[in-house]
């Protein structure tokens, strides 16, 4: 008797989780969330932290963020690098820019840690840097710095985001030194490490000053904006 009510119990809350709106999953991931952040009742950061999670799993990006950049630093939850780029991933993945950017960070000063010796995905890398650097651009879902955001759209470029080339070929045509301040030839050295040899930027034979110079162009951007077409 005692087992079926436990199953029943089980089973209830499995049906209300399948049947809870994106909004209610929201409103659930706030709701934790502030509970978390007040701290005033002794279980007040649990229930909170659990209410989090719970809403991650079930699709809320902010919640997804906030549960690995807990993992990530180790406030709270266990210590879990690996385990928080997985949540960046899922989130960024969902179009928030700051799941994007943490993602992005990562893998740029802990890719060791997080990969191995694998390489990341270079669509979702493309995806997420090009999303972090507009939202740095525009002000948007991240805080505005202009040569943060320019960085990122360049690496977004590198990683085969069109709209990315397209944007930087358009900025280039209109002002000819955009971002020519930026350290393109680490920016274009690092993107490279990331990817598999047949897939770099920088060609056989080519140096990176000299790369550097192509990407001051906009009729190398363009060419690139255009490649499926």
């Amino acid at each position: 008797m005692i087992r079926l009510l436990i199953l029943g119990i089980v089973l209830g809350c499995i049906g209300r989780s399948w049947a809870s709106s994106p909004e209610e999953v929201a409103e659930s991931a706030m709701e934790g969330y502030m509970l978390f952040m007040r701290d005033s009742l002794p279980d007040d950061r649990q229930r909170g932290y659990d209410m989090m999670m719970s809403a991650a799993w079930e699709g809320d990006a902010k919640a997804a963020n906030n549960i690995g950049w807990l993992m990530q630093h180790g406030e709270f939850a266990e210590k879990d690098v690996k385990g928080a780029f997985r949540w960046y991933e899922r989130a960024a993945d969902q179009g928030l820019p700051a799941a994007a950017l943490n993602y992005m960070e990562l893998i740029l000063n802990d890719k060791d840690e997080v990969l191995g010796d694998a390489l990341p995905d270079r669509k979702t890398m493309a995806k997420a840097s090009s999303l972090a650097g507009t939202a740095m651009l525009m002000g948007r879902g991240l805080p505005y710095d202009s040569k943060r955001g320019e960085d990122m759209l360049l690496r977004g470029a590198l990683f085969g985001d069109e709209k990315a080339a397209m944007t930087i070929a358009q900025q280039l045509e209109m002002y000819p030194d955009s971002f020519s301040y930026l350290p393109l030839e680490e920016i274009a050295k690092e993107c490279d490490a990331l990817l598999p040899e047949g897939e770099r930027n920088v060609p056989e034979g080519m140096g990176l000053a000299e790369f550097a110079d192509l990407m001051l162009t906009p009729q190398f951007w363009y060419q690139r904006a255009t490649i499926n077409d």
